[in-house]
């Protein structure tokens, strides 16, 4: 039965995938836990609409860095500079605003032309982290401009948690393993791990995603 669902659910991924606009991730039947850095919590069912895309906002050279985000490290030159670094996408930097938590800015040295990016909003509770809200989407193709991305928290009964924490991946599709066997888009795959791991207590699609490591974990 088990297998059946997993089937007909990847199915209906794979076809979302190719025909819906990217520039959010609504939640894929119910709710999600972070596998990665957590423990399951209550399901949930919900719709989200497509919003538009997030534009870039702030250039960095020779322009004054809003006071919002001047405690982060940004770079000047699109080379140096950058506060972390990941393979998934290599150095950057992902700051917070410090008068509106779901005003995240990121900049990137890397330009990345083929893919969006995508952020889900975290949020943490004793050991468990989770996602709190839709992903948004955007193209990150210039590395001398701060991007500008408003995040919702509108997940059914986490709207007043604090956003923590942002999960970043490419809107790209990999190869996942056991129990995938199949190429699946990363932010479908991370939904639907999370979701399965909720209703089955299953951890075994998470260990596939994790194991393929396109992702970023980012805590504030």
């Amino acid at each position: 039965m088990k297998k059946a669902l997993a089937l007909s659910i990847l199915t209906a991924i794979a076809i979302v995938g190719c025909e819906q606009p990217r520039q959010t991730r609504g939640f894929a039947r119910g709710t999600a836990t972070s596998a990665l850095e957590s423990s399951p919590s209550t399901n949930t069912n919900t719709n989200t609409n497509v919003t538009p895309t997030p534009t870039p906002t702030t250039s960095v050279g020779g322009v004054t860095i809003p006071t919002e985000i001047s405690h982060c490290s940004w770079s000047q030159d699109g080379v140096n500079g950058f506060a972390s670094s990941h393979t998934h996408i290599g150095a950057y930097t992902l700051c917070k605003s410090v008068t509106d938590e779901t005003d995240i800015y990121l900049q990137v040295r890397d330009n990345i032309s083929d893919s969006q990016i995508c952020l889900f909003p975290t949020s943490t509770d004793g050991s468990n982290s989770f996602y709190i809200g839709e992903a948004r989407c955007l193209m990150v193709t210039n590395n001398k401009q701060i991007y500008k991305i408003k995040m919702y928290k509108n997940r059914p009964g986490f709207e007043s948690k604090s956003i923590t924490g942002i999960m970043l991946m490419k809107d790209k599709a990999f190869f996942y393993p056991a129990p995938f066997y199949q190429y699946v888009l990363s932010p479908d795959a991370y939904l639907y791990c999370s979701n399965w791991l909720t209703i089955y207590k299953d951890q075994s699609y998470c260990v596939a995603f994790k194991s393929v490591g396109q992702y970023t974990y980012h805590q504030f």
